[in-house]
């Protein structure tokens, strides 16, 4: 019979193999790679967010969102430099000074005095130069300049989950309200009044000015200014805006367009703002049908009536089943390019299928909630009185 082996009192327990320690190496690298692979998703998901294309504040159309751009960047680099310098010195510190297996224990003794005060005394000043510089841009962009064109005068009311945009004196005192997609004249100020009739939204166009909040029962005001000498496309040039404040269930759907335009165009624009013609009889039969069915929540001749807003806001904010709600202003549907807040571009195919069924379209508008056409799922209409609705709403002759 074979002898246990021998083992000398005091000694040490018998190592176990390298073996062993291969599944802790495998987790290891596993958690490694899982590492590798955020920072290189991170970094993707970063470069993509930077992209000019749209939305991106990466690009100034104007004198606004070029000073933001510019206090940015400044404030971006100099943070950047300072990364790479503090971080540079303490890697080589690392590396220069560290502790080599045999050396004595280093002697222990008090900060550098010199060094502490330089490194208080220059944060400090980097800190109050940039701060400095950041009130002074903001006292700059406050307002419109006096002395060029008179500004542009725009009220934007925030809803759940649409844009109102009204001009009170648009062009030789007409008075305009319209929806999700806003119009203004190149090269002259826009000056903006935001304000919201539910909830805290967020105006946002990020090649013109950053975001401000929309807050109840409290107006904020500010102003932008389209430059054509930073516009290298041929105008009318479309600008992408968003809903920048989480509002409720459909807020990633709460879109906007703001179109720059030539004077000319503009007041073209303003001159043909007005209810759709009834000159077929398809038309007619449409006008019938919505003066019916839509106008407890819709307007489509003209400015809404005050009285009739604050019904419908009353009855929003009231609740139940069916009530007037706050809805876009229909006068010039047939100008506009989208549809459903800037989700779908406007056409015969997504009016009908928004007419058909909004929340198939639009999930959580309050539309195909209360609306008494929709409180069993799709229209309680024949696809007859859709198509005359299509016809008016478009003017399709």
């Amino acid at each position: 019979m074979g002898l246990p082996p021998f083992r000398r009192a005091g000694s040490l327990p018998m190592q176990p193999s390298s073996k062993s320690n291969q599944p802790t190496g495998r987790r290891s690298s596993l958690k490694n790679r899982s590492v590798l692979f955020g920072l290189m998703a991170a970094l993707f998901l970063f470069a993509v967010g930077c992209t000019k294309d749209g939305q991106s504040t990466w690009e100034a159309f104007g004198p606004v969102a070029q000073k933001q751009l510019d206090l940015f960047n400044v404030i971006l680099w100099v943070m950047v430099a300072v990364f790479i310098l503090v971080e540079g010195v303490l890697v080589y510190a690392i590396v220069r000074y560290r502790r080599r297996p045999g050396d004595a224990k280093p002697p222990q003794i008090h900060g550098n005095n010199t060094l502490e005060i330089t490194l208080t005394i220059i944060p400090t000043i980097l800190v109050l130069a940039l701060g400095i510089w950041s009130v002074f841009a903001l006292f700059e962009i406050d307002k419109p300049p006096e002395d060029g064109p008179a500004p542009l005068q725009v009220t934007v009311t925030g809803h759940q989950w649409w844009f109102e945009f009204e001009y009170p004196d648009a062009g030789n005192g007409k008075k305009i309200i319209t929806a999700n997609e806003m119009r203004i004249p190149v090269d002259r100020p826009i000056q903006i009044s935001l304000e919201s009739d539910d909830v805290i939204h967020s105006f946002w166009v990020p090649k013109l000015a950053g975001k401000l909040d929309m807050v109840p029962t409290h107006i904020n005001k500010m102003w932008f200014q389209a430059d054509s000498d930073k516009i290298t496309d041929d105008l009318p040039v479309t600008l992408y805006g968003q809903c920048a404040e989480l509002c409720g269930l459909a807020h990633a759907l709460m879109r906007f367009r703001v179109t720059v335009m030539e004077q000319d165009d503009f007041d073209s624009w303003v001159a043909a703002y007005g209810p759709p013609p009834t000159n077929t009889a398809k038309a007619k039969q449409g006008a019938q049908i919505f003066a019916h069915h839509c106008t407890l929540c819709h307007t489509i001749d003209g400015p809404d009536d005050p009285a009739l807003s604050a019904s419908r806001l009353t009855g929003f904010l009231t609740g139940g089943d069916i009530t007037p709600v706050p809805a876009p202003n229909l006068t010039d549907l047939r100008t506009r390019n989208t549809l459903a807040a800037g989700i779908v571009d406007l056409n015969e195919t997504t009016l009908r299928q928004w007419l058909h069924n909004p929340e198939d379209v639009k999930p959580g508008n309050y539309m195909s909630e209360r609306a008494v056409l929709y409180q069993d799922g799709p229209a309680n209409l024949p696809d007859e009185a859709i198509d005359a609705l299509i016809g008016y709403l478009l003017d399709l002759r």
